[in-house]
């Protein structure tokens, strides 16, 4: 369910950028629509390699402490502030591509599991984090160089937007994570 509605805001930005990319160059909007298309496929798999190029970060980088990946008490104040309880759960988890399911907790009594679950969200955000910027490569794949740059950087925009609340999510869960891993520890 979650996904479906994914797809549908997706296709509607498709049309929108399609809409008033047709409508500012005078283009016929059928072919606005396949190239916005055609683009939207591109960026999907831009941000495919770019997962799986993140997957193949050695552990230590998603296994540091470090400042990026800690989750501050301002900083999960200004996610309840967003009232992501309400909707962090329909943001699709697409985790069984890697083998590691994020959207539930099945074993939050196992150390080894939650560590596991620590590490994936760390690769996670670093993965939609990448996916924002690695976006700007449909840039450089100028098909029909009429409309192209309009509609990719539209749909560039578009998959940055939507690669946010991911991040937000994984790193509102991550506190909750560390606080039961560090439970465990002691």
């Amino acid at each position: 369910m979650r996904l479906k509605w994914y797809l549908i805001i997706i296709s509607i930005c498709i049309v929108i950028i399609s809409s008033i990319v047709s409508l500012t160059q005078n283009v016929v909007f059928i072919e606005t629509l396949l190239v916005t298309c055609l683009s939207t496929l591109f960026v999907i798999i831009i941000d495919g390699v770019t997962a799986t190029i993140s997957r193949l970060l050695p552990q230590v980088i998603a296994k540091k402490e470090t400042d990026i990946f800690k989750v501050t008490k301002k900083e999960r104040n200004f996610y309840s502030k967003l009232q992501i309880k309400k909707w962090k759960d329909k943001i699709p988890e697409i985790g069984h591509f890697t083998g590691f399911r994020k959207n539930k907790i099945s074993d939050p009594k196992n150390p080894e599991y939650i560590k596991r679950f620590i590490i994936e969200s760390a690769y996670g955000e670093i993965g939609h984090f990448l996916s924002v910027f690695t976006g700007i490569l449909l840039l450089l794949i100028p098909i029909f160089p009429q409309v192209w740059f309009s509609i990719s950087l539209g749909v560039m925009i578009v998959n940055g937007i939507l690669n946010i609340p991911p991040i937000i999510v994984l790193r509102y869960n991550k506190f909750t994570l560390l606080s039961i891993y560090k439970k465990m520890k002691n």
